[in-house]
């Protein structure tokens, strides 16, 4: 017996007495059941593993590689799909409901990504115009994957997801899942996407148009109408053949460790990027947030890049960008938590092509509260919106002429107990042979247009080297 087969075997009879535990409960309260096993695995390479199953799946890939951490998603057990004003509140309830009452065996101990806990994301705005770059992702969607590999350091789980209803056949469920985890653990061990030739792709850019609406949008800030507002734009890429996704997030993984590396598979679309700036995420009842505002470009050189960095630390117009941001999130936390802790300057938080000013943010979540509860409060923040919220929003629609569909909207992943959610930035969506990247500036009364179209150019680079377009 292979060693792939034995372990599917393995899983298989201890899955069994849950399923019939949470059939024989579904039955009683009329209602879906999680049953949940988190059982040890081989040491795969996430992406690998995301790019034989995930793609064609629905699938959900994460990776900080300066953690040591990944969080692949396959298949899908349950899925909701609120939508909205009250996404947030309505998928809360949702996932609250399954997870707490989720029959549960966990061999990892509670390591960090295991057990049932839903992936996904949220549009930036419910009351955008849609536009068909789009389709397929709604104002929010978080899926229970079927299976979820999770890796922390040199150790590997899987944990296995079944939703039991009362007309459930938990017998039939166990053979489906065997099916699946075999095919799953055949290409484990895969070799990683490794980076190609670069493809033929032709982009186009509104930029003109951009540094116009820049000029106007420091115009209302000056005006008094508002304080700051972040304006987004896209670049539009066509390639001669479908554009390498796999290559893609293997390269930012490579180039951007420190960075969350995500994708989520819908349909026939992938939205991915590698975003430095963490919404919320939840150890316990610990709650972590980033203020992440105001950047400058790497220099050539040790010195012209510490001269830059100081540079960036002494400027008046990122302080108060920043400082619109730390001021609005220690404010968004109260009523969720308390003992919300900061330091009183930014420092630095460098990445391979950028410093950006950077406050971490740490509290303790109240009971009864939910890491989509901390969410809801805060998104969007000053760094992607503006301020004041609803003004900047406003604006955004009427003026921004733009979709900017999930990017700088919360992706990421939840559980009973923990989770992560970042800001999809950094990132762009991929469908077939076409991409739409986005990057996004915040405009306050000095901001100046063509200044700001560079730091929105030095944004764009990560997901345009990704896919291999070459860089000026």
């Amino acid at each position: 017996m292979s060693v792939e087969v034995a372990h599917v075997s393995g899983i298989s009879c201890r899955l069994q007495p849950l399923a019939d535990a949470a059939w024989r409960r579904a039955a009683h309260e009329g209602r879906p059941i999680v049953a949940s096993l988190v059982a040890p695995a081989p040491v795969c390479d996430p992406l690998a593993l995301f790019s034989l199953h995930g793609l064609d799946r629905d699938g959900f890939y994460w990776e900080q590689p300066s953690e040591a951490f990944a969080l692949v998603g396959i298949g899908d057990a349950f899925t909701t799909t609120p939508a909205g004003d009250r996404r947030f509140r309505e998928a809360a309830d949702i996932v609250s409901h399954l997870l707490t009452d989720a029959v549960v065996v966990d061999a990892s101990n509670g390591a960090r990504g295991t057990g049932p806990l839903f992936t996904g994301g949220f549009a930036f705005d419910p009351k955008r115009k849609p536009d068909g770059v789009w389709r397929g992702f709604p104002d929010a969607r978080l899926t229970l994957p079927r299976i979820i590999l999770t890796r922390v350091d040199e150790r590997a789980w899987l944990t296995v997801n079944l939703v039991v209803w009362p007309d459930t056949d938990p017998v039939r469920a166990i053979a489906a899942i065997e099916t699946e985890l075999a095919d799953l653990l055949c290409g484990a061990t895969g070799a990683p996407a490794l980076p190609g030739p670069a493809p033929a792709v032709e982009g186009t850019d509104s930029a003109v148009e951009w540094r116009a609406l820049v000029a106007e949008a420091a115009d209302r800030v000056r005006a008094g109408e508002l304080e700051k507002v972040v304006l987004a734009r896209a670049v539009r890429l066509r390639g001669e053949e479908p554009l390498p996704v796999p290559v893609a997030l293997e390269r930012l993984r490579a180039a951007y460790p420190t960075c969350r590396v995500f994708a989520v598979a819908c349909n026939d679309a992938v939205f991915l990027g590698a975003t430095p700036e963490r919404l919320a995420r939840l150890d316990g009842d610990v709650v972590q947030v980033d203020c992440l505002a105001g950047s400058i470009g790497r220099g050539a050189t040790p010195e012209d890049d510490a001269r830059l960095a100081a540079a960036l630390l002494a400027s008046e117009k990122d302080r108060v960008e920043h400082d619109v941001v730390a001021r609005v999130i220690r404010g968004g936390l109260a009523g969720l938590c308390d003992d919300v802790r900061a330091p009183e300057r930014p420092r630095l938080l460098t990445m391979a092509n950028v410093h950006h000013l950077y406050t971490p943010v740490r509290a303790h979540l109240l009971p009864g509260r939910t890491l989509l509860d901390v969410a809801e409060r805060l998104h969007p923040t000053p760094a992607v919106g503006g301020v004041p919220r609803e003004s900047a929003l406003r604006f955004i629609r009427e003026r921004e002429g733009l979709d900017r569909g999930w990017y700088a909207g919360p992706v990421g992943w939840v559980g009973a107990t923990g989770g992560e959610l970042a800001v999809g930035l950094r990132s762009g969506i991929v469908r077939g042979r076409e991409a739409t990247l986005f990057a996004g500036c915040g405009i306050v009364a000095d901001s100046d247009p063509e200044r700001e179209e560079a730091e929105s150019g030095l944004k764009l680079r990560p997901m345009l080297a990704a896919l291999g377009v070459p860089l000026r």
